[in-house]
Protein backbone atom coordinates (compact mmCIF):
# COMPACT_ATOMS: atom_id res chain seq x y z
CA UNK A 1 0.00 0.00 0.00
CA UNK A 2 3.11 2.37 0.35
CA UNK A 3 4.07 1.84 -2.89
CA UNK A 4 1.26 2.98 -4.27
CA UNK A 5 1.84 6.26 -2.88
CA UNK A 6 5.26 6.67 -2.64
CA UNK A 7 5.32 6.46 -6.59
CA UNK A 8 3.52 9.67 -6.77
CA UNK A 9 6.50 11.20 -5.45
CA UNK A 10 8.90 10.03 -8.15
CA UNK A 11 6.56 11.59 -11.35
CA UNK A 12 8.45 14.27 -11.55
CA UNK A 13 11.68 12.25 -11.85
CA UNK A 14 10.16 10.19 -14.73
CA UNK A 15 8.13 12.62 -16.29
CA UNK A 16 10.54 13.39 -18.82
CA UNK A 17 8.32 15.90 -21.41
CA UNK A 18 9.77 19.33 -22.01
CA UNK A 19 5.70 20.38 -22.54
CA UNK A 20 4.82 20.38 -18.88
CA UNK A 21 0.53 20.12 -18.63
CA UNK A 22 -1.34 17.95 -21.49
CA UNK A 23 -2.70 20.45 -23.03
CA UNK A 24 -0.85 19.98 -25.97
CA UNK A 25 -0.13 16.78 -25.36
CA UNK A 26 -2.50 14.10 -26.79
CA UNK A 27 -0.92 10.96 -26.33
CA UNK A 28 -0.77 12.33 -22.39
CA UNK A 29 -4.40 12.69 -22.57
CA UNK A 30 -5.60 9.15 -23.46
CA UNK A 31 -2.88 8.10 -21.16
CA UNK A 32 -4.40 10.13 -17.99
CA UNK A 33 -7.90 8.71 -18.97
CA UNK A 34 -6.36 4.99 -18.68
CA UNK A 35 -5.40 5.84 -15.78
CA UNK A 36 -8.34 7.01 -14.11
CA UNK A 37 -10.44 4.29 -15.42
CA UNK A 38 -7.53 1.64 -13.91
CA UNK A 39 -8.10 4.02 -10.61
CA UNK A 40 -11.98 2.87 -10.63
CA UNK A 41 -11.23 -0.59 -11.61
CA UNK A 42 -8.55 -0.90 -8.61
CA UNK A 43 -11.89 0.76 -6.03
CA UNK A 44 -14.72 -1.31 -7.70
CA UNK A 45 -11.86 -4.23 -6.98
CA UNK A 46 -11.05 -3.34 -3.59
CA UNK A 47 -14.89 -3.91 -2.89
CA UNK A 48 -15.04 -7.64 -3.92
CA UNK A 49 -14.80 -10.56 -2.24
CA UNK A 50 -10.74 -12.15 -2.25
CA UNK A 51 -11.85 -15.14 -4.94
CA UNK A 52 -11.43 -15.49 -8.60
CA UNK A 53 -11.85 -13.30 -11.29
CA UNK A 54 -11.46 -10.76 -8.60
CA UNK A 55 -8.42 -11.45 -7.47
CA UNK A 56 -6.82 -11.67 -10.95
CA UNK A 57 -8.36 -8.11 -12.61
CA UNK A 58 -6.52 -6.30 -8.87
CA UNK A 59 -3.01 -8.44 -9.95
CA UNK A 60 -3.86 -6.87 -13.48
CA UNK A 61 -4.92 -3.46 -12.93
CA UNK A 62 -2.21 -2.96 -9.79
CA UNK A 63 0.40 -4.15 -12.85
CA UNK A 64 -0.98 -1.46 -15.03
CA UNK A 65 -0.80 1.06 -11.88
CA UNK A 66 2.84 0.66 -11.72
CA UNK A 67 3.35 0.59 -15.27
CA UNK A 68 1.94 3.34 -15.93
CA UNK A 69 4.22 5.55 -13.63
CA UNK A 70 7.37 3.73 -14.18
CA UNK A 71 7.29 2.82 -17.87
CA UNK A 72 4.13 4.64 -19.68
CA UNK A 73 4.67 8.29 -18.74
CA UNK A 74 8.35 8.24 -19.29
CA UNK A 75 7.78 6.33 -22.69
CA UNK A 76 5.63 8.84 -24.00
CA UNK A 77 7.70 12.00 -22.79
CA UNK A 78 10.44 10.43 -24.48
CA UNK A 79 7.99 9.79 -27.38
CA UNK A 80 6.47 13.78 -27.90
CA UNK A 81 10.34 14.49 -27.42
CA UNK A 82 11.14 12.83 -30.52
CA UNK A 83 8.44 14.01 -32.47
CA UNK A 84 8.56 17.32 -31.30
CA UNK A 85 12.31 17.47 -32.73
CA UNK A 86 11.45 15.99 -35.89
CA UNK A 87 8.41 18.31 -36.36
CA UNK A 88 10.69 21.52 -35.35
CA UNK A 89 13.54 20.53 -37.56
CA UNK A 90 11.39 19.58 -40.41
CA UNK A 91 9.76 22.89 -40.23
CA UNK A 92 13.40 24.77 -40.20
CA UNK A 93 14.33 23.21 -43.07
CA UNK A 94 11.18 23.92 -45.05
CA UNK A 95 11.40 27.52 -43.70
CA UNK A 96 15.26 27.75 -44.75
CA UNK A 97 14.80 26.60 -48.08
CA UNK A 98 11.78 29.18 -49.53
CA UNK A 99 14.20 31.79 -48.02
Amino acid sequence: MFGSLLILLILPLVDTSRIRGSTFRPLMKIAFWSIIVDFLILMWIGSQHPEEPFVTIGQLATGFYFAWFLVLVPFIGLLENSLFDVATETNSNINTSEG
